[in-house]
């Protein structure tokens, strides 16, 4: 973790500097998480930094901001846990409706690394293409088509499928997102990942927003439930806390928007 101060102390002068067009707008998200494995007795940080290079309006609820990234935006993080720490960068940028894509999931082995390209239809369909190259070198194409069905102002349905060639992985997810009575908010995400060479992935997780302050999760991971709480401070600052039941996994994040 001995990378942690310096980052820590080059987000709290810039966060005072940060402003954006109106005041629940954001155009820069951090993130600090920890996670702790009793029955491994596995530790996890991971320090997170997105800037969008145009300011994001959130649905409603503090920690939304639609289902599709339709804006140019660079991001970089640093993980440190008991095996390993690294940091990871990536970026896409928008010219007009086509955007190009970059990401390196560990700066020190830049052969592990993907780029791409795709295009924007009329900010609802983002079509595409990725080439992912592993540590063994091997090329491997991603395609992946992201729809977003704005019901209302407030309400959407997205839904995303992706595949993959040699081996066949793929996956779909998908998220609904709605306003309630009294201020309230409901959104749902599912999952499921299919691959070739691993064990498949499902996971299903709602969350209730009782109010601009506190939403509560439950969900599965398989067959594992999974539990999470959310509290704001304000539309900046909001922590995170989650458990899942297998192997007891507890985790807590502390946010912050801009």
């Amino acid at each position: 973790m001995r990378y942690l101060l310096p980052i820590t102390a080059f987000l709290i002068p810039i966060s005072i500097l940060t402003t954006s067009a109106q005041a629940n707008d954001k155009q820069w998200f951090n993130s600090a998480s920890y996670a702790h494995t009793e029955k491994t007795s596995f530790n996890s940080l991971r320090v997170n930094s997105a800037y969008y290079f145009t300011p994001q309006h959130n649905t409603g609820v503090w920690d939304d901001f639609g289902y599709l990234d339709t804006d140019s935006k660079v991001s970089v993080s640093y993980t440190d846990n008991d095996n390993n720490n690294f940091f990871s960068a990536s970026g896409e940028a928008f010219y007009n409706n086509f955007f190009v894509s970059a990401a390196v999931s560990d700066l020190s082995e830049e052969d592990n690394h993907s780029i791409g390209f795709g295009y924007l239809y009329n900010d609802a369909l983002k079509l595409s293409i990725q080439s992912r190259r592993s540590d063994n070198h091997s090329d491997k194409i991603w395609y992946q088509a992201q729809y977003n069905h704005q019901i209302n102002d407030s309400d959407y349905l997205g839904v995303t499928v992706g595949i993959q060639d040699n081996p066949d992985d793929w996956m779909v997810s998908s998220r609904y997102f709605k306003k309630l009575a009294g201020g309230a908010y409901f959104s749902i995400d599912a999952s499921h990942y299919n691959y070739v060479y691993s064990s498949s992935v499902t996971t299903v997780m709602a969350n209730y927003y009782l109010n601009e302050n506190l939403a509560f999760g439950l969900g599965l991971l398989d067959s594992r439930v999974q539990l999470e709480a959310k509290y704001f401070l304000s539309d900046k600052y909001f922590y995170r806390i989650g458990y899942i039941d297998e192997g007891n996994m507890a985790s807590i994040s502390f946010n912050a928007y801009f």
